[in-house]
């Protein structure tokens, strides 16, 4: 069998790059059902502009000339390296993953000292066992059809005469930045999220969502093409949770159903079930979305309370996310 050839991709080469996003999404997203990849012009915009001091590795695999494989890999300062690698379906277990892994962690040393992978099969979780990572955090990817019947919803979701009386629900709904009469509510709930959120026995990342980490955050996200739809639910006042959803205006096929957070003192009321009908509403003022055929979600599956709740809304099973944790060495 011919020696497989691993080579850099220089992402400020435009063919390259995207050639080489092209293949890595086919490998990884082979044989799933709506399965999310980043566009042409998101990748371009992600890596014209990169993040201030991060590491990015992009590798091609080669035989005889043809791509066979490739692999990517992004790291912050102090923070685990995210990996992945994609080897199309004709060419697996003839030692293509194995060299792209090699090359990936001889180009992350003196970089980091931990990654992190991610699949959605038991090969790609026994594979990357073989590499001594091991598995850290298992979600569950739903689906969800759309358009939404949101009246059918509505109603579904109604309280039932002669229940008692909830808290009054205060929504405010937006699409885009954050107005300044809420940035500083959503700091600290989107700081609370990145603490509460189950990660297993994975390697927590560092809390970054201060105000100005939340500009940062927008302004990178609209540069590469990304519409926030989001949420804000207030209790006597006091702002008690979010919801955001993501619309790509190069690729609006599958909008992505990101964090749902209700401050652990207020749960059980109807907040998460009340931003997400909003959140839903406010998605229909989004043009791009009218394109959209799926909303994409992830949830642990521990966590029951959601689990519940996103299948209430009409969201099933695809299938499920596992992240893997190792050491560079």
């Amino acid at each position: 069998m011919s020696t497989v050839r691993i080579t850099d991709v220089d992402p400020t080469r435009g063919d390259e790059l995207l050639a080489w996003n092209s293949l890595l999404g086919e490998g990884f997203n082979a044989g799933r059902e709506a399965a999310w990849w980043a566009s042409d012009e998101t990748t371009s915009a992600r890596y014209g502009d990169p993040k201030p001091d991060r590491t990015s590795v992009l590798l091609l695999a080669t035989r005889e000339g043809l791509p066979v494989g490739a692999a990517g890999a992004d790291m912050d300062p102090g923070e685990a390296a995210e990996v992945e690698i994609s080897v199309l379906p004709a060419h697996r277990r003839q030692g293509v993953g194995t060299a792209l892994a090699e090359a990936v962690r001889d180009r992350l040393r003196g970089a980091a000292e931990i990654m992190q992978a991610e699949t959605y099969s038991e090969a790609g979780v026994a594979f990357a066992t073989t590499l001594g990572l091991r598995a850290g955090h298992r979600e569950h990817r739903l689906l969800l059809d759309v358009p939404v019947d949101l009246e059918a919803l509505r109603a579904q979701h109604a309280r039932p005469a002669g229940a008692p009386s909830a808290p009054k629900i205060q929504v405010r709904s937006w699409t885009g930045a954050c107005p300044e009469g809420v940035i500083e509510e959503w700091a600290r709930l989107t700081t609370q999220m990145e603490e509460d959120v189950p990660l297993g026995d994975l390697t927590r990342p560092a809390a970054r969502s201060d105000v100005a980490g939340v500009r940062r955050s927008e302004q990178r996200m609209a540069d590469q093409g990304w519409i926030l739809v989001r949420s804000l639910a207030r209790l006597d006042g006091a702002a008690v949770g979010y919801t955001e959803m993501f619309v790509n205006r190069h690729d609006p096929e599958i909008i992505t159903q990101d964090d749902t957070l209700v401050d652990p003192g207020h749960r059980g009321h109807g907040v998460g079930r009340a931003l997400k009908l909003a959140n839903l509403e406010n998605l229909r003022g989004v043009d791009e979305a009218r394109e959209a055929r799926w909303v994409q979600t992830y949830t642990a599956p521990d966590n029951t309370a959601m689990l519940t709740l996103n299948r209430a809304f009409g969201f099933r099973d695809a299938d499920q996310l596992t992240i893997l944790e190792g050491t560079v060495g």
